[in-house]
């Protein structure tokens, strides 16, 4: 996993949903995910990786999607603007957010 970005956030996140403490096994490195990826490849370990980092191809690398009981898993995110931020690109960054994760906490028949 990586030291900085949102290594350590989604460590916690891996974490929480196993509801165990830090496993032992877990490596962190200060290098970007190509080089990770590069690793993975070379069979020395597997990479925790956000759906971001699937259009990658990296030869002897396959990704899977993470199960649990329940089937597929989910780690949910969520994403906030501070109002004393006048940014021009909120509207647009926030349409992004809204197409490619919807909202899933609102009920369809409310609206």
């Amino acid at each position: 996993m990586p030291q900085r970005g949102p290594g350590p956030e989604f460590l916690k996140l891996v974490l929480s949903k196993l509801d165990c403490s830090e496993p032992s096994r877990v490596i962190r490195h200060d290098m970007g995910l190509d080089r990770f990826l590069t690793l993975v490849g070379l069979s020395r370990g597997i990479l925790l990786a956000l759906e971001g980092a699937t259009g990658a191809s990296y030869p002897g690398v396959i990704f899977r999607e993470v199960h649990d009981a329940n089937g597929p898993t989910r780690l949910t995110f969520r994403a906030y603007w501070r109002e004393a931020n006048r940014n021009p690109s909120l509207p647009f960054f926030l349409d992004l957010l809204r197409e490619r994760y919807p909202d899933l906490s609102v009920d369809p028949g409310a609206a």
